[in-house]
């Protein structure tokens, strides 16, 4: 005879030790499970600063529900413009954890593509950072994009503070309730216009048994991550790092640490560089 558990706010299995494993998208579950194991949360660090992996889960988590909250279904298409960054990951988190396909666009890309692609995959709304907000009001200006919603402060935009706020009827959301729909947007230029590849959610938990499997990460480690490399494994690898408890370094000008080192790379390939106690590289 089989026994049921349940995990329910106030039911027998309520303090069962959740999955270690992503639920519905690479960050579901995440935040229970760090709020669960304190001692396991990592960091993530880019030229603005640092914030610990349960904040950050805890972030996308409240975001998500600022999504849904405004109408966003699943499979719909959010664009993200902003370097690699910690806000660069917490959009395409948030986008994929409410079942949508988040659209990152590439920095250097030119106003031309970029608008392009937005109106090839029906973009509605795009998340940015504050400093790329005057480029994402040129690109609505072009495109279908009826909302841009920045981090920060930017005249034109939504504050990204207002999808935290909490919801008005006290309904909640969960992030973890099997949204498989969900995924990345690649794109290129070719003779025939721009070409958008989906890379759905199997894909992505693929590339993250694969990185789990080969690079071994503890949570002693450092990842860095910056523009160059895939961009569907490198949303893959620093999901991997923060559910590991490793400290993720984000972008070009982003500070490791005092005291430790790079310890994973991200490009050409995800490789190991160093380890974290080792004297000398190798």
């Amino acid at each position: 005879m089989g026994v049921a558990l349940t995990a329910g706010a106030g039911r027998p299995g309520h303090q069962l030790p959740r999955r270690d494993d992503p639920i519905g998208s690479l960050t579901g579950g995440l935040c229970e499970r760090l709020r669960l194991r304190p001692a396991r949360g990592g960091t993530i660090r880019g030229r603005s600063g640092r914030v610990d992996a349960l904040s950050f889960a805890a972030t996308v988590e409240r975001a998500a529900a600022g999504l849904s909250r405004r109408g966003m279904c699943f499979g719909d298409v959010v664009g993200v413009l902003a370097p690699v960054s910690p806000e660069r990951f917490l959009a395409t988190y948030t986008v994929m954890s409410v079942g949508g396909r988040a659209l990152p666009l590439v920095t250097a890309s030119d106003l031309d593509t970029q608008s392009a692609i937005l109106a090839e995959t029906d973009t509605r709304l795009l998340l940015v950072t504050a400093d790329l907000a005057q480029t994402a009001l040129e690109l609505a200006e072009r495109s279908r994009v009826r909302q841009v919603i920045a981090f920060g402060d930017a005249l034109g935009t939504t504050p990204f503070d207002d999808l935290l706020q909490p919801s008005p009827d006290g309904s909640g959301y969960n992030p973890t309730r099997g949204l498989f729909d969900n995924g990345i947007l690649g794109y290129e230029r070719t003779s025939d216009g721009v070409l958008a590849t989906l890379y759905p959610h199997s894909d992505l938990m693929a590339r993250f048994c694969d990185l789990r499997g080969r690079l071994d990460l503890t949570s002693d480690d450092v990842v860095a991550v910056d523009e160059s490399g895939d961009e569907p494994t490198r949303v893959a690898l620093v999901a991997l790092a923060l559910w590991t408890g490793a400290c993720v370094v984000a972008g070009e000008d982003s500070a490791v640490p005092e005291g430790r080192r790079v310890t994973v790379r991200c490009a050409p390939e995800p490789a190991r560089v160093a380890h974290p106690h080792a004297d000398s590289m190798y």
